[in-house]
């Protein structure tokens, strides 16, 4: 592919961006140069603890001057197969009040009760607890889908790497005997679909760039996007060997995409 064709980047943003409440050097540049190119941006990130428009905001405080509709994030994939398809459905809710909070104001059904969740709806949870664990059980015992938000171990910090989603939803695969029926986040395509949607755009002319493997890059495989990786975050280029995919470009930072568009 000719490495000036794409129209659109779909960028993560901790390890990527940011980490935590730092922007990594460069990246605001970077995103106003291309920007000003005519480049499609959308950040897309695994977090469920705030709503995408939580998260434009924080951005925006970083620096780099975005619209609501430029973020997508794992919670925004999951209301959408809610509104669109369990609108009826009663879920139990094991993640931060904003994500509680967010599909109630969408109109949907949240409920504590195990007999009557229809789905358990798992993401990171700081106040994750053994009585929400057998609730969540039990809902599971009863017939109740199992959906995660994301499977992300960790998440990057300013201060280091910190418990992700994906230790609470290994808690509940745990006790429920099985994995997750199904997962919004990275890599699964879900977000990729919502992102293209916005941009008007087809996978093909479309540049992921991230900075784990085997979420970022392995989300682009998958929703047939080429994919950048950075070296700011969770992947290191000695890991490289482990995995049996590649991705078409490596950087040590963001700021090296824009060699593609010179």
């Amino acid at each position: 592919m000719n490495k000036k064709t794409y129209k659109g980047i779909l960028a993560d943003l901790d390890g990527t961006v940011n980490r935590g409440s730092t922007i990594i050097p460069g990246a605001e540049a970077t995103y106003r140069e291309l920007a000003e190119r005519g480049l499609k941006w959308v950040f897309v990130s695994n977090a469920a603890t705030r709503m995408a428009s939580d998260i434009a905001r924080k951005i925006n405080r970083l620096g780099i001057s975005v619209s609501e509709g430029q973020v997508i994030n794992s919670a925004a994939a999951l209301m959408r197969a809610l509104e669109n398809d369990y609108r009826e459905a009663r879920s139990m809710v094991i993640g931060e009040p904003s994500l509680v909070q967010g599909i109630e104001a969408a109109g949907l059904s949240v409920t504590d009760d195990p007999d009557a969740a229809d789905l358990v709806i798992v993401a990171l949870d700081t106040g994750f607890t053994y009585e929400k664990l057998k609730r969540a059980h039990r809902a599971i015992q009863n017939g109740a889908l199992f959906w995660a938000t994301n499977l992300d171990a960790t998440f990057p910090s300013a201060d280091g790497f910190l418990p992700g989603a994906g230790s609470v939803v290994a808690s509940v695969s745990t006790v429920a005997g099985r994995p997750p029926d199904r997962v919004f986040g990275k890599p699964s395509p879900d977000m990729a679909f919502l992102a293209l949607e916005r941009l008007e755009l087809e996978a093909e002319s479309c540049l992921v760039v991230g900075d784990r493997m085997e979420t970022d890059i392995l989300f682009a495989r998958n929703a047939g996007m080429d994919a950048a990786l950075v070296l700011t975050g969770a992947t290191s280029k000695d890991r490289l060997g482990d995995y049996d995919y590649a991705p078409d470009y490596i950087f040590d930072s963001i700021s090296g995409i824009r060699s593609l568009f010179e």
